[in-house]
Parts: C-alpha cells; sequence; structure tokens
C-alpha cells in the first residue's frame, strides 16, 4: 500500500483525495493503484505516437477525470491542459507534453 504521506512527494494532495474516499487511506490507496495502471495511460502514449489525436483526445480526458478525482494534480494539470488543446486541434508535440505525465505516474506505480 502506498504511504500517503509520500504522496506529497509527488506533489499530490493527499487530503483532498481521502476526503474524496471518506477519509479512509486503504480505499483511498486501492483506488490510486486502479487509477494507476489504467491501460488509458499507454494507450494515450500509443495513439499520440500514432498521431491519432481524436482517440487521444479521448483517452487524455477519461484519465483526466480520473486522476482529478483522486486529487493526483501534477498528472492532472498538465492532462488537463492537453485535453484542451487537444479539444481545440492545437498543432503540439503531445508526446513531449506527455512524457513527464509518464514518469509520474512510472514513478508513482513503482510506489505501489
Amino acid at each position: 500500500m502506498l504511504d500517503v504521506e509520500r504522496l506529497k512527494d509527488f506533489g499530490i494532495d493527499a487530503r483532498a483525495g481521502l476526503a474524496r474516499c471518506m477519509n479512509n487511506a486503504k480505499f483511498f490507496s486501492k483506488m490510486l493503484a486502479m487509477a494507476l495502471k489504467n491501460p488509458a495511460f499507454d494507450q494515450l502514449e500509443e495513439t499520440l505516437a500514432a498521431k491519432d489525436y481524436e482517440t487521444s483526445f479521448e483517452h487524455c480526458h477519461a484519465l483526466k477525470g480520473v486522476v482529478g478525482n483522486l486529487a493526483l494534480n501534477t498528472i492532472y494539470d498538465p492532462l488537463s491542459d492537453m485535453t484542451e488543446m487537444l479539444r481545440a486541434k492545437k498543432d503540439a508535440d503531445y508526446v513531449a507534453m506527455y512524457k513527464p505525465i509518464k514518469e509520474i505516474r512510472d514513478k508513482l506505480v513503482a510506489e505501489l
């Protein structure tokens, strides 16, 4: 189980996440593990590399909701920005934008 206090090291608002999980640390940890292992993270990486931006938008938007509900702000904020850029069909290096998101997610998964 991920130490809730350790989440602060990743810039995560653990108090808000816990509050959304009825202040149950075990439940929060379980939801966190499920969210971070969501296959949409890998699917987003694949669709961004393939420049399939419509499908990328769907994955990005879904992940934004999942991580937002758990107060994973260090992942939520860049996903939110990317979602809006994809929605507006802005030209950008989305693969480069996704790299720090993936790094944070991978570090969190390794902590589980």
